[in-house]
């Protein structure tokens, strides 16, 4: 691997970055801030930068696999690190939560940061300036993210059960979303991170294993699914997500519109006349700064913060007292 530059430098070198290719958000959750580390880890998010970006460097499917993990965070429970807890019956043993990967990325970077500053940073707030890193780290754009959140002490399998799934319609869609504060329009441009990663082929293979074949495919698209996810491979293997898989753009709003969205809940958002809009709308520049508002908005769902929780010394386990 190569050498990355001290936290020090890099702290010099997100601020920059920050300035230069960030969306500032709007007024933060209570008792969440821009900057809340400021005194008490002041290196805190270059840390989790440089973690972060030799993690990506050594594997390509980290960025998408903290992206999701952090939205099945915070669609459980609040963006409280609960999916991040280990044990036979917690969230990440959840049906749903099948393939989630990228906990090394998170434990490597929360050892870092308890490295330079023990006890101070919360798990959960690890995980969030991990996923605005993904994005940047991508090709996307930064974002302020608000900090503040402190660790849950509860992770429950059954809950991560009603996280959305890959056949739902969009009433179903805007249903789920609608209950977490999340609006029609942000629940369209937060699908956009599916411009990044890959998908099994068993998400999806009810579009393609049929006679017909899902009519809202591209015809040469199916074809190519089908080449890509014979009967056999169905459990076995992936496909990636848009036709640019490892580069966070608004490629994914482009395919759909061309009739190669991948998923059903992909795809659906084009025909639904409260959703349609809002694939056109990011179709272009505008999606880096909807999306990095509406991972904004995401990431304060259900917070705990103040004397709420706990500060994990370790990412996975809840501190014994």
């Amino acid at each position: 691997m190569g050498r990355w530059p001290s936290p020090a430098l890099l702290a010099i070198f997100v601020t920059i970055a920050l300035a230069m290719n960030s969306i500032i958000p709007a007024a933060a959750h209570t008792g969440l801030k821009v900057g809340f580390y400021r005194h008490s880890c002041p290196q805190v998010e270059a840390i989790v930068y440089n973690s972060m970006a030799q993690s990506t460097k050594a594997d390509d499917t980290v960025a998408p696999g903290i992206l999701r993990m952090a939205f099945h965070d915070c669609f459980v429970r609040g963006c409280d690190a609960s999916v991040l807890l280990e044990g036979p019956n917690t969230e990440r043993r959840a049906r749903t939560n099948t393939g989630l990967h990228g906990f090394d990325a998170i434990d490597a970077a929360k050892r870092a940061v308890e490295n330079a500053c023990p006890g101070v940073v919360s798990a959960a707030d690890v995980l969030q300036f991990a996923a605005r890193d993904a994005v940047v780290l991508a090709g996307g754009y930064g974002w302020h993210v608000p900090a503040g959140r402190r660790d849950g002490t509860v992770s429950i399998m059954e809950e991560a059960l009603n996280l959305p799934a890959p056949s739902m319609t969009v009433s179903q869609l805007i249903d789920v979303f609608g209950r977490k504060g999340l609006s029609p329009s942000q629940m369209v441009v937060l699908s956009g991170a599916h411009t990044i990663g890959k998908a099994p082929c068993v998400t999806f293979d009810d579009r393609v294993q049929t006679t017909p074949v899902d009519p809202t495919l591209a015809p040469s698209f199916a074809t190519f699914l089908k080449g890509q996810c014979p009967y056999a491979a169905i459990q076995s293997t992936s496909v990636d997500m848009d036709s640019t898989a490892h580069t966070f753009d608004s490629q994914y709003f482009k395919d759909i519109i061309a009739g190669r969205g991948l998923l059903t809940s992909d795809q659906s958002l084009l025909y639904d006349s409260r959703t349609s809009g809002g694939v056109y709308a990011n179709n272009g520049a505008a999606f880096y700064r909807n999306f990095a508002k509406a991972m904004v908005k995401m990431s304060q769902i259900e917070v705990l913060t103040g004397l709420d929780g706990e500060i994990r010394r370790q990412f996975d386990q809840v501190n014994s007292h």
